[in-house]
């Protein structure tokens, strides 16, 4: 993809440590590499707007340390505390990758960093544009369970939206990172899905607001400790950008799934066994660019999971339900004018049982073989599902 200095484009690179014998060491040699490679390392660290660790770890004990030493060497890095979610989510290597996002044609004097006493956030402003990157996170302190942890990281990315003077609706992409996120857990002899109870809880926030270009694009992902992490790109842009959702032709939008396929949620009285709120993408149409965020995408076709057992047909079915997203004949009937399919331009492929990360990984270069791509360990929100994608994707 060209860019110019003009053009305001998300972009990520992923990098992998080349040394080090623990995890703070693997940053650092990260971080070493991101210096190596630029000829002027405070522009790149001015032009950065979100990191995202991904880690291997084996207990929520070693996650809590970890996390807090992994913050200090970011802040010594950089010099301040940038905006960093650290993902436990075991990727290729075993060890850690760190996914640096950036945007072109911005000045240091666009980025506004900002906190409160429970988090961190970034704010972008040029002209009458208004950019934030943001997250929300539970408390691994206290014993709580999902319920409580979901409502504390909604309510954190609550007070952030509310003094920047933006609402959940204005947030074009959101991923949602969700501890065990098929696992049941036991409420007075009856049973409640993670996931489920996660959307429910989503639902009743996303009810204070009108989203009158559609739900964000969104991943829901599992994690194997961490409670509840969400982290959000959020866009308020006067006259200067539109956000137009993309419907899939083979995948019912999730928000019209029937109750035929959605968990049991007995831990609220209110707002449950609601469907998940998310479009199947959403495309940010900017002065110089147009952008398209794929939500995380699955073997599923409309509304049921297609019984294919190996990690190889569910991802050859997953890479065609996004390519059936973006091609020109469905952009063309969403009223999108376009005379060819968006191009992808990243991926993320998330993949359930570590020893497939391999075949995953086969099918996805023989579909993409010259795409950035990062392979991580996770679990997927139904748990006959092996693997899911998302991405990004550019339209000229």
């Amino acid at each position: 993809m060209v860019n110019t200095t003009t053009e305001l484009i998300l972009n990520s690179q992923f990098l992998y440590p080349r040394t080090g014998a623990t995890l703070i060491e693997n940053l650092r040699d990260c971080y070493k590499q991101l210096t190596e490679s630029s000829i002027d390392i405070e522009c790149v660290k001015s032009s950065l707007v979100k990191q995202t660790v991904f880690i291997s770890v084996n207990s929520l004990d070693d996650y809590i340390q970890i996390k807090q030493n992994l913050l200090i060497c970011a802040t010594d890095f950089f010099g301040f505390a940038p905006l960093i979610s650290i993902i436990p989510q075991s990727p290729e290597n075993g060890l850690l990758a760190l996914e640096l996002t950036n945007i072109n044609g911005l000045l240091p004097s666009n980025f506004i960093h900002r906190h409160n006493n429970k988090a961190s956030w970034l704010v972008i402003k040029k002209e009458e544009l208004k950019m934030l990157f943001a997250s929300g996170f539970s408390d691994l302190t206290g014993n709580t369970d999902v319920l409580s942890q979901s409502i504390q990281a909604f309510k954190q990315l609550e007070e952030i939206l509310i003094a920047e003077e933006m609402e959940f609706s204005d947030i074009v992409r959101q991923w949602n990172y969700i501890e065990k996120i098929t696992i049941n857990q036991n409420n007075n002899g009856s049973t409640s899905q993670h996931y489920q109870i996660f959307n429910d809880v989503r639902s009743k926030y996303y009810g204070k607001a009108a989203f009158s270009h559609g739900f964000p694009a969104a991943t829901g992902i599992g994690m194997d400790f961490g409670g509840i992490i969400i982290d959000v790109f959020a866009i308020n842009s006067g006259k200067q950008c539109s956000v137009v959702p993309i419907k899939s032709p083979v995948q019912l939008d999730a928000y019209q799934y029937s109750k035929d396929v959605l968990a049991q949620n007995n831990t609220m009285n209110d707002f449950c066994r609601t469907t998940p709120k998310f479009e199947r993408a959403q495309m940010l149409i900017m002065p110089d660019c147009k952008c398209i965020f794929v939500s995380g995408t699955a073997a599923i076709k409309g509304q049921q999971s297609i019984s294919l057992t190996s990690i190889e047909e569910q991802t050859e079915l997953t890479i065609q339900n996004i390519q059936s997203l973006l091609s020109v004949e469905n952009l063309q009937k969403q009223g999108i004018k376009s005379n060819s399919s968006a191009i992808l331009y990243q991926l993320r492929v998330y993949v359930k049982i570590p020893t497939d990360i391999q075949k995953a990984k086969a099918v996805c270069l023989k579909y993409f073989p010259l795409l950035s791509i990062i392979y991580l360990v996770a679990d997927i929100c139904r748990p006959e599902l092996l693997v899911e994608i998302e991405g990004q994707a550019t339209l000229d």
